[in-house]
């Protein structure tokens, strides 16, 4: 088992709710028991599941709340499952690079990112700012 490059597993706690904890401001101990080990990228029927643990792109998630059930569960939420595949991507690629990346997972998943906040903000391909910044109205 390779160590998580994604959480600091030494403090042993759901990765999820440690977020919302800093969210509201909380940054003291988290319930550190019923913790499941979550494998940010796992592909269909677990095909990355070895890459995951061999990267380290895994985090403890509470097996009640965020990792098989409820409704913020990865397993559960497509929004936070590709949340957590963003996370991992972007841990991996600072650490290997994006073309490793795509050597070993073929897909990039903060251009399902770029995409969907490019269709959030209206810009789109024919707008004619194709790799290029997109310029501000500094008058504003």
């Amino acid at each position: 088992m390779a160590k998580s490059i994604i959480q600091d597993t030494r403090i042993r706690e759901c990765y999820l709710c440690r977020e919302e904890a800093e969210k509201r401001g909380y940054y003291g101990e988290l319930k550190h028991t019923g913790l499941h080990k979550h494998h940010f990228i796992y592909g269909r029927f677990g095909a990355f599941r070895k890459k995951a643990e061999h990267y380290g792109l895994w985090g403890y998630m509470c097996a009640e709340r965020h990792h098989e059930n409820g409704p913020e569960a990865p397993h559960n939420n497509a929004e936070v499952d590709r949340r957590l595949k963003q996370i991992a991507q972007r841990a991996f690629e600072a650490k290997y690079g994006h073309e490793k990346w795509m050597q070993e997972f073929g897909k990039s998943y903060l251009e399902e990112e770029e995409d969907a906040a490019g269709e959030a903000h209206g810009e789109h391909e024919a707008s004619g700012f194709l790799g290029s910044e997109v310029p501000t109205d500094s008058g504003v």
